[in-house]
């Protein structure tokens, strides 16, 4: 009971910080005509504020979030997860982190997990954090820019980072699952707990969380470029503008979501 207090806790204060929200000022309205009625609201275009830099308290915010988002999913979903939920936190978290499979590659996960839902999971992450970066989310992919390629890097970093904390930090599949834990701790016959006596962990997950979700960060700001852009030359319908947005670029689907806009939203274009 105390570890599920724990968790329910801790993912509880991650949402409260994430949802936190500024409240715009009300737009100015003209003055008021000579007969006493109110004339409607001056609406005046603002120009998309750019500091320069990070916006460093957003993009923990929408990370985190998105991270509350992730682990809600995987107890809702999985019952193992589910099970193993009781027990002593910090010991079964510390025991699972330190009987980890480093040398080992394949985790034992479906291939389409391994190799297609964890590098989209890194991809998300991505996008979050290029959202939050001035130096490029106002403009398209450019490989010759100097901010574009440190943004790569940056993000690369920060894609590692969350990889790391989803498999072995203290909001992870090591401290909310166990996962690895029972066929590796505990001193019994596999056959018996009907489990596998494969190794449950592995480096596939840490690495491809980065390297495969940079390679689809890449493809899918491509296809913005090269081919959405084209679609909104071409097309004066807001639907299909609306719904290709989405069809060429998913992850981005989802961070828009953690920071409270429409799924269809650029920050480059109307």
């Amino acid at each position: 009971m105390r570890k599920i207090s724990t968790i329910v806790f801790s993912l509880w204060s991650i949402s409260a910080v994430a949802t936190g929200q500024q409240t715009s000022p009300s737009a100015p309205t003209g003055p008021a005509s000579s007969d006493g009625l109110q004339p409607a609201p001056l609406v005046v275009a603002q120009p998309p504020q750019q500091s320069g830099g990070i916006h460093w308290k957003s993009l923990l915010e929408q990370w985190w979030l998105n991270l509350t988002i992730e682990q809600t999913e995987r107890i809702a979903q999985q019952a193992k997860t589910r099970d193993a939920l009781s027990g002593p936190f910090f010991q079964n978290w510390f025991n699972t982190v330190t009987t980890y499979h480093f040398d080992h590659w394949d985790d034992d996960d479906k291939f389409i997990t391994s190799n297609l839902g964890h590098p989209t999971q890194g991809a998300i992450v991505y996008a979050i954090f290029w959202q939050n970066d001035d130096h490029v989310r106002f403009s398209d992919q450019d490989f010759h820019s100097a901010a574009y390629r440190k943004a790569l890097l940056q993000s690369f970093l920060f894609v590692t980072f969350d990889a790391v904390q989803f498999k072995l930090g203290p909001l992870s599949e090591s401290s909310i699952g166990n996962v690895g834990l029972p066929a590796h701790w505990w001193d019994r016959d596999c056959k018996q707990l009907n489990i596998s006596c494969e190794p449950r962990t592995g480096l596939n997950d840490l690495i491809l969380n980065e390297t495969g979700g940079m390679v689809m960060t890449i493809g899918f700001q491509w296809l913005d470029k090269h081919v959405q852009k084209r679609i909104e030359e071409r097309y004066q319908s807001r639907a299909v503008i609306d719904v290709t947005r989405m069809l060429t670029y998913p992850p981005q689907v989802v961070a828009n979501i953690v920071r409270f806009k429409r799924p269809w939203y650029r920050d480059n274009r109307p």
